[in-house]
């Protein structure tokens, strides 16, 4: 018996190879840093590969040694190819002010950009490169999201300035996002026709300001714009039956009516002024309405039943909104509405004021479901297949929503969320990926939450924010593969440790009270390895008690503290400093820090806490006023 053995001659396979979809597939591990310094002008094919990382710059989130290299030796030769930038100010130091330096002729340097992203961006930076903005002709869109710690240093005549360089005739740009968080814009200073814009999203102070872009922005497509209520928003002299030629484009309609803390009812849009404007937009296909007001906590601010029935009811009303959707060509319009309207106190006001104040009469309160359900009985409403979900805690407290939900974002109290989870018919909450519950009554009688409810309701959350507490099943298990930041109030440190076992992903966690919390030493807890940013809020006095938290989030590369000055405690001396300091310095990989320290004007102490930073990127902000200072420190190694 003989045997054959057959030499195959072997073929070793080069790198270049494989095929684009391995080689992209590999570089989804890799920083944007590290494919450039590996791959960029192998060959003319691999450059051809890795073309969306040529043409598509993140100055995001890097360490100190790749952005200067980022910045120095590739910047400037990809900078006249590069269609998208996206420059954020989170989690690094003076991010826009070094770029505006190096390329404060963006226009010249980018002359190919076509989206331009800034992520809390500073006013000063913003300010210097606007300058550039009606000369950079092939930009389309414009996104500008201003750092929340500088809306409060915002200059007075900033609305006007801003103005001018984002609504001027000279821009290119058609799509512009403007976010300034809290603030809401005025656009008072605008006085002529705007006919580049297409897409805007914005918030503003009051219906005027709504009043102004149907004015002059005419080519307008597509509007998504929150309105305040800090004043009173009524306008009945204009001609809203002029709009079907004023806006004849404008086709998608997103209207927000936000308010945390409302004075007065009248400040409200009324509910007739918002028909209107909806009935005379002939050529929508899209509307979505929000309602998101909160009452001031006020024993005088009036608050009755017949206020709810007569007020807000109509926001809600299937019957008014079905004669404001209505067209001649029978156009099928695409409709969405959320209302939710918060009577009721936050736990802290409820336990320093009488509680009874807060008791609401069952016989006495306002039935929405049974009102609700006869408005959308129509024939109109079951073509559309709408589906409208009420859920109340007594009427001072109401969520009402369209279903399926498409909004990314929900926020609602423990309560609520209860209701939600235990409804016969459950809706759909794919869409919702952050979720922010609060406690409608002292968290330490709330209901508490069983976890694997939550996320099995709401599988796709990325964000939560929570106050109160979740159960927990008895053996672990990953209860959520998508979750990636976390933000828990009035939770032991302990138990925190012990959720985050059941939510593996999870990479950013908040922490906004550690008063009086001492982080021991314990063997028995596993450390949690995920956690690569860490914010938290606790007192002067309990730093020195935070000495082993690095022990249990080892990974930890950016870290925000802010320390408050309960009983009226300030930094006073250097022993102080090297408290902080001794926490800090445990963070074996920390690439971030930003502290926020109750100090008083002390400039020696200042220096002092300086020179242990023991760095050359750290910017120090002295808020006198509020007797605190911001130190950002942004480490080399």
């Amino acid at each position: 018996m003989s045997t054959t053995i057959h030499n195959y001659p072997f073929n070793p396979c080069c790198f270049e190879d494989l095929p684009d979809e391995i080689l992209l597939s590999i570089c989804s591990y890799l920083s944007q840093v590290n494919i450039l310094d590996s791959l960029l002008n192998l060959n003319k094919r691999l450059n051809k590969t890795i073309i969306s990382y040529r043409e598509r710059i993140f100055l995001s989130h890097l360490s100190y040694k790749d952005f200067y290299h980022l910045m120095n030796d590739y910047l400037p030769h990809l900078s006249p190819n590069v269609h998208y930038l996206y420059i954020n100010n989170c989690g690094m130091l003076n991010t826009g002010k070094i770029f505006e330096q190096k390329f404060d002729k963006i226009d010249r340097q980018f002359p190919l950009l076509r989206e331009l992203v800034f992520n809390q961006i500073d006013i000063e930076t913003l300010e210097n490169l606007s300058w550039r903005f009606n000369t950079m002709n092939c930009l389309s869109q414009l996104n500008i999201d201003i750092a929340d710690n500088r809306i409060s240093t915002l200059p007075v005549q900033f609305d006007e300035f801003l103005c001018g360089k984002l609504f001027s005739v000279s821009n290119s740009f058609q799509s512009l996002i403007l976010n300034l968080n809290q603030t809401r814009f005025s656009l008072q200073s605008i006085n002529h026709k705007c006919l580049n814009i297409r897409h805007l999203t914005i918030s503003v102070k009051c219906l005027n300001d709504l009043l102004i872009i149907f004015d002059n922005f005419s080519n307008i497509e597509q509007l998504n714009i929150t309105i305040g209520c800090n004043s009173l928003s009524n306008n009945d002299t204009y001609s809203y039956e002029q709009l079907w030629w004023k806006i004849p484009s404008l086709t998608k309609f997103n209207l927000s009516i936000k308010e945390k803390e409302l004075t007065s009812h009248d400040n409200v849009i009324s509910s007739e002024i918002i028909m209107k404007i909806i009935q005379n937009i002939y050529q929508l296909v899209h509307v979505k309405f929000t309602l998101d007001i909160t009452f001031q906590f006020d024993p005088q601010f009036d608050i009755t039943k017949d206020i709810y029935k007569n007020k807000y009811f109509p926001y809600a009303n299937g019957s008014l909104w079905e004669q404001a959707l209505q067209r001649n060509d029978n156009r099928s319009i695409h409709f969405e509405l959320y209302i939710e309207i918060n009577g009721l106190p936050s736990p802290l006001s409820r336990r320093v004021s009488n509680s009874a104040m807060f008791q609401v009469d069952k016989t006495n309160d306002v039935s929405l479901n049974s009102l609700l359900a006869t408005t959308y009985s129509s024939s109109y409403w079951l073509q559309k297949n709408i589906t409208i979900q009420c859920f109340s805690i007594t009427s001072q407290h109401v969520s009402i929503y369209t279903l399926p939900i498409t909004d990314s974002s929900l926020s609602t109290t423990t309560d609520m969320i209860e209701q939600i989870i235990t409804a016969t018919t459950p809706p759909s909450y794919l869409y919702i990926k952050n979720l922010s519950l609060d406690s409608s009554i002292d968290y330490y009688y709330s209901s508490k939450l069983l976890i694997t409810k939550l996320f099995t309701r709401f599988p796709y959350l990325t964000y939560l924010k929570i106050n109160g507490q979740l159960l927990l099943p008895s053996s672990i298990s990953t209860c959520s593969n998508h979750l990636r930041s976390l933000s828990l109030s009035n939770y032991s440190f302990s138990s925190c440790c012990e959720l985050l076992n059941y939510l593996p992903k999870v990479i950013s966690l908040t922490l906004p009270n550690l008063d009086d919390t001492i982080i021991s030493k314990n063997t028995r807890m596993k450390p949690i390895l995920s956690i690569t940013r860490l914010k938290l809020t606790t007192s002067l006095c309990s730093v020195i008690n935070l000495i082993h938290l690095s022990e249990y989030f080892p990974n930890v590369k950016e870290f925000y503290m802010t320390i408050t000055n309960k009983l009226n405690q300030h930094l006073r001396n250097s022993d102080e400093c090297e408290e902080v300091k001794y926490v800090l310095q445990r963070f074996k990989y920390l690439r971030f820090v930003e502290v926020i320290l109750p100090i008083k004007q002390t400039a020696d102490l200042v220096l002092n806490w300086i020179r242990m930073l023991d760095t050359n990127e750290t910017i120090c902000e002295n808020n006198a006023a509020s007797g605190f200072i911001i130190v950002k420190t942004w480490l080399k190694n």
